[in-house]
């Protein structure tokens, strides 16, 4: 049989109407889905067929999800070409797909009594857990596949496939903003959806998305106006982007035009609908929005090449709701806002521990993991177990001991991802247990256990360096990570890299390399095979692997960043600093965090640019160092929709600090480590590390300031 699948968007268009007459024929199996699903993953690639040669439809696969996890919503094959291995075959080419952008995983939901389960089972996938739902509808399976993605330390393929096409720079872990087109509006006023639309409402009142509308949104809107229109009242309410000068605006649409319409020319009323829908988008990238929710076939047609020239992501209602919202039935009380209430982190008491076992048990979380969870461990190793609660409600458990003989930390995160500020509750999860947790000196590895559905959780595990073991070794799922607290130097290169090899078989040159070299050419590493082939990692990536670490190659200066002591208290405070923290001020228990300074400062901090904060009066000393993740000069709106939620500044304070043309700098940063000493500003002056300006603003360190800072900070040598 030769191959057949086709995925091109404008040939798989052509058969949707007889995809949904399929679909509807068999929705006992299938379920029901309104056509405009359907077309809605065509446009945007998530709609494959499998066609014989003379074009006559075989079968399909519908597929959705975000990374790192791919989900199939349907796949079918008609009778008469069953066992052709149809189906297999659009799997296969799935799992490729899903390994190409180093996804973790694929799951599917099939009906407990569907013959179907069988085939999941023979292809490999395993069935994870159960869905007990309403007594009105029927329990489901879930099964997943785990994908052969790259291990710790492999080389990894770069998740766009062209990066020079990329616009702009972006965090690590940037903040979901997200402008809603008006046919999206219309179809929550008008209840002409399934209510995909109207998810995707409820995820901006729980806040777990930043909902915004354009200013050309009202404007269309009263080109059609009637009198004492209700709606176009409610839109003027709406949170509107800024308005922006047609001779910023227009150059943006106009490029758009001739990229995505070919330059074609339309007239009349379709010309000014055409007009109208390339404003939306262009107010959209000015402010670099996260994303655009929108049932436009040409924008979703276009979604991959927006993203890689615009780093804006299309996407339409189903996607957004499949993309934050789980298995689990919402909550009534997830309606309302959660920024009234307080996020906390507390110890785990006695008294809680019948909730908490509830709560892993609701989780599907393995009897094994949750027993070894609750364990208060040894005299000699006793646990660390964390719970997280959003007013009074359970969100998240997490426990540890200190590391084993060999080095070795279990961690176990267990968050219900589908309650409001469930991002908050991993994040502080993280910073207590892989990051801060760590021993100063001393390279450990992190084996990190989690619940099935929780991919919330592994998505911001790979971020910050966790990668799955060796393929054979991961039946279970879990992820893990090398990670090491502290500096790494000139003088102790040779330790680490005794202790890395040891750890992962994995060999850094004899010598430390200079920060030239590893900046134009990476790290490079031997894995002590009988090829001793070599395994080469960028700096960035490097770092991130076994962070939070900070490498003073010969050579390689800093940047010191004066900070307010009223900011440092949130912006850099450690995790026993605030165990209760309000919405408002996310970045305390943010991996990621946002400093804003005055514009165009940004070009001394490149991505993996060390800083060293520098606390000002009345306190006037180093106090902690980082690493750069992300910087620019940015608007102020586009500061607030990018990293509003990592950040310690209001959108006034915002405001206020903004340049005349409404500017402000910023950039992002990870890998905090706090000084063990700080260092005085006289000590600072007196090593040459403060220049005529007094740290009024940010500037340069040289190697040898970097270096004399560090001793200082972590007593090295004393």
């Amino acid at each position: 049989m030769s191959e057949s699948i086709v995925k091109d968007p404008n040939a798989v268009e052509n058969y949707i109407g007889e995809i949904c007459a399929l679909a509807d024929t068999n929705k006992s199996a299938l379920g029901f889905l309104p056509a405009h699903v359907y077309r809605d993953a065509c446009m945007r690639g998530r709609l494959w067929i499998d066609i014989d040669n003379d074009g006559k439809l075989r079968g399909y696969l519908y597929f959705g999800g975000r990374y790192p996890r791919l989900r199939v919503f349907q796949i079918f094959v008609r009778p008469e070409f069953r066992g052709s291995g149809i189906a297999r075959k659009l799997l296969r080419k799935l799992r490729e797909y899903g390994e190409g952008l180093n996804c973790l995983t694929i799951t599917a939901k099939v009906a407990t009594e569907l013959k179907a389960n069988a085939f999941w089972k023979a292809s490999g996938f395993i069935l994870t857990r159960r869905i007990a739902r309403k007594a009105t509808t029927r329990p489901l399976n879930v099964y997943t596949f785990e994908l052969d993605v790259p291990s710790l330390f492999r080389s990894e393929p770069s998740r766009t496939a062209d990066a020079t096409q990329i616009r702009y720079p972006k965090p690590l872990l940037p903040t979901p903003s997200y402008v809603i087109d008006l046919n999206v509006f219309l179809d929550i006023v008008k209840n002409r959806d399934d209510g995909e639309s109207t998810s995707v409402l409820s995820l901006g009142f729980d806040n777990e998305i930043l909902l915004y509308i354009t200013p050309e949104f009202v404007r269309e809107l009263e080109r059609h106006r009637r009198k004492h229109d209700p709606v176009l009242e409610f839109a003027r309410r709406l949170p509107t982007l800024p308005g922006v000068s047609p001779e910023t605006i227009n150059p943006i649409a106009e490029a758009l035009r001739t990229t995505f319409y070919q330059g074609t020319s339309k007239t009349g009323r379709r010309a000014i609908n055409d007009a109208s829908d390339l404003r939306h988008l262009a107010y959209c990238i000015h402010h670099r929005a996260y994303g655009f929710i929108t049932r436009d076939a040409t924008l979703l047609k276009h979604s991959e090449d927006l993203r890689r020239k615009y780093d804006l992501n299309i996407v339409s209602p189903a996607d957004v709701s499949d993309l934050f919202d789980n298995d689990a039935t919402r909550h009534e009380s997830q309606l309302t806002t959660v920024d009234q209430l307080d996020v906390r982190i507390t110890d785990l008491d006695e008294q809680d521990r019948g909730e908490v076992e509830k709560f892993l048990h609701d989780l599907d979380v393995d009897p094994r993991n949750s027993s070894s969870c609750l364990a208060p461990g040894t005299t000699q190793r006793p646990r660390l177990r964390r719970i997280v609660r959003v007013g009074l409600r359970l969100v998240g458990v997490g426990s540890w001991a200190g590391p084993g003989p060999h080095g070795v930390r279990n961690l176990h995160l267990y968050v219900d991802e589908d309650q409001p500020s469930s991002e908050r509750a991993i994040d502080r999860l993280f910073l207590e247990s892989s990051i801060s947790a760590g021993i100063h000196g001393r390279l450990l590895r992190l084996d990190l256990n989690t619940a099935p559905r929780q991919e919330k959780t592994r998505g911001v595990a790979i971020n910050i360096g966790f990668r799955p073991p060796k393929r054979e070794s991961n039946t279970s799922g879990a992820l893990t990570k090398v990670s090491f607290t502290g500096v790494v130097g000139k003088d102790t290169w040779s330790s680490f890299r005794q202790a890395l090899k040891k750890m992962t078989d994995l060999m850094l040159p004899d010598e430390m390399p200079s920060w030239k070299t590893v900046s134009d050419s990476g790290i490079v590493l031997s894995d002590g095979g009988d090829q001793d082939r070599p395994v080469l990692a960028s700096l960035f990536d490097f770092e991130t692997l076994v962070s939070p670490c900070a490498f003073i190659f010969p050579d390689r200066g800093a940047v010191m960043v004066p900070i307010k002591t009223t900011y440092a208290r949130e912006l850099i405070a450690t995790t026993e600093v605030q165990q209760s923290f309000l919405p408002d001020r996310e970045a305390t228990f943010r991996l990621e965090r946002a400093y804003f300074l005055r514009a165009g400062r940004h070009t001394l901090l490149p991505r993996g640019t060390i800083v060293v904060f520098y606390v000002s009066r009345p306190r006037s000393e180093a106090v902690a160092l980082a690493r750069v993740t992300f910087s620019d000069t940015l608007t102020k709106t586009q500061a607030v929709l990018r990293l509003g939620r990592q950040g310690v500044l209001t959108e006034r304070e915002i405001n206020q600090i903004a340049n005349r043309h409404g500017e402000i700098a910023a950039f992002t940063f990870d890998n905090l480590l706090a000084f063990h000493k700080s260092i005085p500003f006289r000590e600072l002056q007196r090593d040459d590390c403060i220049g005529p300006a007094n740290l009024v603003t940010a500037q340069e360190l040289s190697h040898r300031s970097l270096v004399r800072v560090v001793n200082r900070a972590f007593e090295v040598g004393r």
